[in-house]
């Protein structure tokens, strides 16, 4: 039985309690441990390796967000001793910022919480995500069923960016892009030879504060998604929150009535009734 290779970018080093309880949830799975930091932090080093003695630490350049250093990642490891990758990372929850994806309202917090729960959230949750692996040849990708989608305008504004990626790959982009937002997901370790080769953490800017939407680093969370289907395998959620689909239903009946949403363009636009009352650019 291989081991899987987990990357845990520990941005926020404060958030360290979580995932440790998340990963315990792994049980006596075989993994190796790979987290990133943005910054030397000798006492979190020796904590998390006291945690789990099969770690490696490193500061990576602060290039691509999350992205680059699962890139970093990529290069540090011998991707045939692996079946299994699992890449997660401490998603920004600060803010009440709302993001409508496939007719569900998403805050930060509830996102980082869905992904997290459906790959991690328990231990017989974490046996399923593993044995649907064995059992479904097809699967090359598993995420939280509720951030995985197919929606174009997540997609257009960026399809030159994603086109011109996947060529330095031999890839030609496909119509339809499905991927996992917010990158956190189990995948086929040999489904991502082609990023190792292709892709080092230098491809991408150094990140500044906050983010910023539009960048490589949101091109090539498209990018990964297109990279399994276009090796002819699925992406694929089995998770179900009960609670998230009442709250979910709830909130589309509302928005009914009024909504207040940030486009992708920057313009804020006020609805009542599916009517447009009010629509102005923002910063």
């Amino acid at each position: 039985m291989k081991p899987i290779a987990v990357h845990l970018h520990l941005y926020y080093a404060d958030r360290w309690p979580q995932f440790k309880n998340y990963l315990k949830n792994l049980g006596n799975y075989p993994y190796e441990l790979y987290v990133t930091l943005p910054q030397q932090n000798a006492a979190l080093a020796e904590e998390i390796k006291k945690f789990h003695p099969q770690t490696t630490v490193w500061v990576p350049p602060n290039r691509g967000y999350d992205i680059g250093p699962f890139i970093d990642f990529l290069h540090k490891i011998n991707l045939s001793d692996y079946d299994l990758i699992l890449k997660i990372h401490t998603k920004d929850q600060k803010g009440l910022q709302k993001t409508w994806l496939n007719g569900r309202c998403l805050t930060k917090k509830r996102w980082c919480s869905l992904l997290l729960q459906a790959l991690l959230g328990s231990p017989e949750i974490c046996t399923q995500n593993i044995a649907a692996f064995a059992n479904m040849p097809q699967l090359g990708l598993l995420s939280s069923r509720y951030v995985i989608t197919a929606e174009s305008e997540y997609t257009e504004h960026l399809r030159p960016q994603i086109a011109q990626l996947l060529a330095k790959m031999g890839y030609k982009a496909p119509q339809q892009i499905t991927f996992a937002a917010g990158t956190m997901f189990f995948v086929r370790a040999g489904l991502m030879q082609k990023v190792k080769e292709c892709f080092s953490i230098t491809d991408f800017p150094e990140t500044g504060p906050g983010v910023v939407d539009g960048t490589i680093s949101h091109a090539f969370e498209r990018v990964l998604g297109c990279v399994i289907t276009l090796q002819g395998c699925q992406i694929s959620g089995f998770d179900r929150n009960d609670g998230f689909e009442r709250l979910c239903k709830l909130q589309r009946l509302f928005r009914y009535f009024y909504s207040n949403d940030i486009t992708t363009s920057h313009h804020q636009i006020i609805k009542i009734c599916k009517i447009p009352v009010y629509y102005k650019k923002v910063n």
